[in-house]
C-alpha cells in the first residue's frame, strides 16, 4: 500500500522524539552525572547499563501489551499520546542536579534512569510496530523509513546539539551549570511532547489489522495467561533465524554506536582540546551529514535491496573508523570527515535495520498465522537496550581502569589512548561483526515478495507448503 505524504511526514515528526532522547541520553547522561552531579564514572555506567537493561524489559511488555490492545482509540496511537507528558517530565528531571549525600543521588538518578526508559518504551515500541503496519510494501517501507530517518536527523540535532548551545549560552547569561542543565533539559522535553503528540494525531490507524473487541475483565488468572502468552510469543519468534540474524546485527551496530556516541564529547575535550563552540559544530555535522545519503538510499533502492544496501555502507564506514584510529583524528577537518564516514553507517542502521525487521513480520504470519508487530520490534528496542547497556558499562569502566578523572582539566596519556580507541577502533570492529550478520540474514527482496504472496494467500484461507521457505523460517 502507498501511503499519502501526510501520513509518511507524521512519521517522520514522531520520528523527532525517538532519535532526540536516544541521543540525550546517549551523548550525555555519562557526561552529566560524572561532571556535573560529581558521581565515579564506573557507578555512572552502571546507572546506565540498568536503565537499558529495564528498557529492554519494558520495551517486551510494552510490545505485547500494545499487540493484544483493542480500543476505539486504536492499538498504538494511544500509547504515543498517553507516554507523551510523562516522558517529558521525566526528561527533565533526569538532567536536574540534586543537592545530596553521594548515596542519595545514586538512587535518585537509578529511579529517574528506569522512568526515562520506562517512558521511551511505552511510546517507541507502539512507534516502531506502526511502521510495519502502515504499508505491507517493500520499497514502501523503505521510504517510509527515509521520512523516519530525516524526523531522526532533526531529534538527534535536538538532543545531541543543542545541549551544548542552550548550556553554553545560559551559562553566560549568569546561570550555574547545574541550572543550565535543568533549563536544556526541559527545552528539550518540550520538543519531545509536541513531536509526540502532533505526529500520533495526525496518523490514523490502518484498516488491515485484526481488531477483535476484548470484553473481558483483568483477572490474577487472566494476568498470569497473559504472561505465559506473552514468554511463549517470543519464544517462538526468536526460533526464526531471520529474525535472530537481524537482531544480533542490531546488538553490533548499536553497541558501537553507544561507545562512540558517549566517547565522543570526552575525545573532543581532552584529546582535541576543543573549544564548546567547535564541539557543537562538529555535534551537528553527523546528524546533517547522514541525510547526504538518504537519497541516495532512496534512489538505489529499486536496483538494490536493504541487504545489501546495509552491508555495503556500513563496511564502508567500518573500514574509515579503523583507518582513522592510525592515521589519526587531530584537527576540525578530520574530526569532520570522520563524522561524514560515520554518519553513513548511521542511516544504513536507522533506515534500513527497522524495514528489514519490518520484513520478518510477514515471515512470522506465515509460520504463526498472527500478527505481532509490536512483539517482534520490540526485539529491536531490546537489542538497543542490551547493547546500550554493555557499551555504557564497557566505557564507564573503561575509563576508570584508565585512570579518567572527571574534575581534572587535563587527562593522563593511558586514559587518552582507550579515549581514542573508544572513538575509533573498537566501533568499527563492532561494525564489520554487523556486517557479517546481515550477510547471513537471509530476505532479499524476491524472497520477501515470495513471503508476502504466501501470507496473501493465507489471509484468503488458502493453505501454503512451508517447505519453500526454509531457508528463512528455522
Amino acid at each position: 500500500m502507498k501511503l499519502s505524504l501526510k501520513i509518511k511526514t507524521a512519521y517522520g515528526i514522531i520520528a523527532i522524539a525517538d532519535q532526540c532522547l536516544y541521543f540525550l541520553y546517549g551523548t550525555f547522561f555519562l557526561f552529566f552525572t560524572t561532571t556535573v552531579v560529581g558521581i565515579d564514572p564506573g557507578i555512572a555506567g552502571v546507572i546506565a547499563a540498568l536503565g537499558a537493561l529495564w528498557d529492554a524489559i519494558s520495551s517486551a511488555i510494552i510490545g505485547f501489551i500494545s499487540d493484544n490492545t483493542h480500543s476505539r482509540f486504536g492499538k498504538r496511537r494511544m500509547f504515543i499520546i498517553c507516554a507523551s507528558i510523562p516522558v517529558a517530565i521525566v526528561t527533565t528531571l533526569l538532567f536536574t542536579a540534586i543537592e545530596a549525600s553521594m548515596t542519595v543521588k545514586i538512587i535518585y538518578y537509578v529511579c529517574m534512569t528506569l522512568l526515562f526508559w520506562t517512558g521511551f518504551s511505552s511510546f517507541f515500541i507502539p512507534f516502531l510496530a506502526w511502521g510495519a503496519e502502515l504499508t505491507e510494501d517493500y520499497n514502501e517501507r523503505t521510504r517510509l523509513r527515509s521520512f523516519a530517518y530525516v524526523g531522526n536527523t532533526l531529534g538527534m540535532a535536538i538532543g545531541a546539539v543543542m545541549p551544548t548551545i542552550f548550556v553554553d549560552h545560559l551559562m553566560n547569561m549568569g546561570k550555574t551549570q547545574a541550572q543550565a542543565w535543568h533549563g536544556t533539559a526541559a527545552m528539550i522535553a518540550g520538543c519531545v511532547f509536541l513531536s509526540l503528540f502532533i505526529g500520533a494525531f495526525i496518523i490514523k490507524e490502518p484498516s488491515n489489522l485484526d481488531q477483535k473487541p476484548d470484553d473481558m475483565k483483568m483477572s490474577v488468572k487472566r494476568f498470569c495467561q497473559m504472561f505465559l502468552d506473552m514468554v511463549k510469543g517470543f519464544a517462538e519468534i526468536l526460533k526464526l533465524k531471520t529474525l535472530r540474524y537481524a537482531i544480533y546485527a542490531s546488538i553490533l551496530y548499536l553497541a558501537a554506536n553507544t561507545i562512540f556516541v558517549a566517547d565522543r564529547l570526552y575525545f573532543y575535550t581532552y584529546n582535541m582540546g576543543l573549544d564548546a563552540l567547535s564541539i557543537t559544530a562538529l555535534m551537528a555535522i553527523e546528524p546533517f551529514a547522514g541525510m547526504i545519503f538518504v537519497p541516495i538510499l532512496v534512489a538505489t533502492s529499486s536496483k538494490f535491496d536493504k541487504r545489501s544496501q546495509f552491508m555495503v555502507g556500513m563496511t564502508i564506514c567500518a573500514i574509515s573508523m579503523v583507518a582513522l584510529r592510525f592515521i589519526g583524528t587531530t584537527n576540525f577537518l578530520e574530526a569532520a570527515i570522520m563524522l561524514v564516514a560515520y554518519g553513513l553507517g548511521a542511516i544504513c542502521y536507522w533506515q534500513l535495520m527497522p524495514a528489514m525487521i519490518y520484513d520478518v513480520c510477514e515471515v512470522d504470519e506465515l509460520v504463526s498465522g498472527k500478527q505481532r508487530q509490536g512483539t517482534i520490534v520490540s526485539l529491536q528496542a531490546i537489542s538497543e537496550s542490551l547493547s546500550e547497556a554493555v557499551g555504557l558499562v564497557l566505557l564507564g569502566n573503561m575509563l576508570q581502569w584508565a585512570g579518567f578523572d572527571g574534575n581534572a582539566v587535563s587527562q593522563q596519556e593511558n586514559a587518552l589512548f582507550w579515549v581514542d580507541n573508544a572513538f575509533t577502533l573498537i566501533p568499527g570492529i563492532f561494525m564489520f561483526l554487523s556486517v557479517y550478520m546481515i550477510y547471513k540474514y537471509p530476505i532479499t527482496r524476491k524472497v520477501f515478495n515470495k513471503v508476502l504472496g504466501a501470507v496473501e494467500k493465507q489471509r484468503e484461507g488458502h493453505k501454503v507448503n512451508l517447505e519453500e521457505f526454509k531457508e528463512v523460517l528455522l
